[in-house]
């Protein structure tokens, strides 16, 4: 193979030798102009890339030891990463690992539009039974696509049409406060004790949404008069948000869930389930636990319609008491 790469090269050097001052030479003609509002990658090679990448990010979750945080930022990145050093922080290794690569090869639902960067690959995957959404993002010329978010999606959930038939979309580079609106409104309508009125447009029926209500309520009921229990979603000041052929969007982001028990008048002390133990160091507090876990989630705002959770995952992060 070493010396058919140096012919080649040859050649190449060689050939606008030859062809120098001969632009009229017959069956030579001006290079087709770049099709800048087309895929930034095709479709079949943007799926080769989301399962390449998935399997290098299914050995990165199972490495430990020196240079496993190295590995993980090599592949990952964003919510993604986040939640990968969030669970070896707290000691939570076992679960996924190369399990998160697909048997079968990935669908692509859209890429970016155009030859800017970041370019971004949206896929969804199907691992033991259950469809799973990525995202991946690839910084520059020089850099390789990596896993910004991965999340299992509810049973029966879908991804409604993008806003380009052809599965180039516009993406953009900078998502402010704006565009999360969506994502902060389904934030306030899961949030505990519940709103005296729901936010109007946002739907809470998904499992994850009615998961999270439901543990809260029963938590709450656990604790009864003996202590006080509140749960707040806040939003990330980021995301990736694809348009949506209705005028409504697709917006991946993450959410910082905190719990928080404060002890009443009659609790001496508040005692620790074991997977909290070693995160705040002693196995009971005094007045205060406050429990935060990073959540993930792919949020659907159609136009005109209420917001869904389509897919989401949380991974516990960091536990302190007083």
């Amino acid at each position: 193979m070493p010396p058919r790469r140096t012919r080649l090269a040859a050649l190449a050097l060689a050939t606008p030798l030859a062809l120098g001052g001969c632009s009229s030479l017959a069956g030579l003609h001006d290079a087709p102009a770049e099709d800048t509002q087309g895929q930034s990658i095709s479709d079949s090679a943007g799926a080769q890339v989301t399962q390449r990448v998935l399997g290098e990010v299914g050995v990165a979750l199972d490495a430990e030891g020196k240079g496993s945080a190295k590995d993980r930022k090599t592949v990952l990145t964003g919510p993604a990463l986040e939640a990968a050093d969030a669970k070896v922080d707290v000691e939570q290794v076992e679960g996924e690992g190369a399990a998160l690569a697909p048997s079968a090869e990935p669908t692509v639902i859209a890429v970016s539009k155009g030859t800017s960067w970041p370019r971004t690959i949206l896929a969804t995957s199907q691992q033991d039974e259950e469809q799973h959404l990525h995202v991946l993002v690839a910084d520059s010329p020089r850099s390789q696509y990596r896993l910004y978010a991965s999340v299992p999606m509810a049973a029966g959930a879908t991804v409604p049409a993008l806003a380009e038939s052809d599965g180039a979309v516009e993406v953009p580079t900078k998502v402010g406060s704006k565009d999360l609106q969506p994502v902060a409104r389904w934030a306030k309508a899961v949030s505990y004790p519940a709103p005296k009125s729901d936010p109007k447009g946002v739907a809470v029926d998904d499992p994850f949404s009615s998961a999270l209500r439901t543990n809260a309520a029963k938590q709450a009921d656990r604790l009864g008069d003996l202590a006080s229990y509140k749960v707040s979603h806040q939003p990330s000041s980021d995301g990736m948000v694809f348009p949506l052929a209705d005028g409504g969007t697709l917006t991946i982001t993450t959410l910082t869930r905190t719990d928080t028990i404060s002890a009443g008048e009659d609790a001496k002390e508040l005692t620790l389930p074991d997977e909290l133990t070693d995160l705040v160091g002693e196995d009971t507090v005094g007045d205060r636990l406050s429990v935060q876990h990073l959540e993930t989630v792919a949020v659907v705002a159609p136009k005109g319609g209420d917001v869904t959770v389509v897919g989401a995952s949380e991974q516990l992060s960091s536990a302190k008491g007083s």
